[in-house]
């Protein structure tokens, strides 16, 4: 099952998925990105599943928006999230 991880109406969704587990929820990344009014190739499915069976993760981190499909562990997600966190804080 998805875990939502954030979600801006019309532009883009962010969610994660278990590892090796993306082709059986291909129905639901489809509705998802409908949601937003955004497409996904099954190409693009095909390679975040080889992805996640390639790397060691936990999860895989789906970013969908109307003209890109990104996946990334859930790692290098955390990690881009704090550095994003840290940069935005004030002084």
């Amino acid at each position: 099952m998805p875990k939502i991880i954030s979600i801006l109406p019309d532009v883009e969704i962010v969610f994660s998925l278990p590892s090796g587990k993306i082709i059986e929820n291909k129905s639901i990344i489809y509705l998802l990105a409908q949601y937003i009014g955004a497409t996904v190739k099954l190409d693009d499915i095909n390679r975040a599943q080889l992805f996640s069976l390639e790397g060691e993760m936990k999860d895989l981190v789906l970013i969908i928006n109307h003209s890109d499909f990104i996946f990334l562990t859930d790692q290098e997600f955390e990690k881009k999230s704090l550095e994003t966190k840290t940069f935005m804080q004030p002084d």
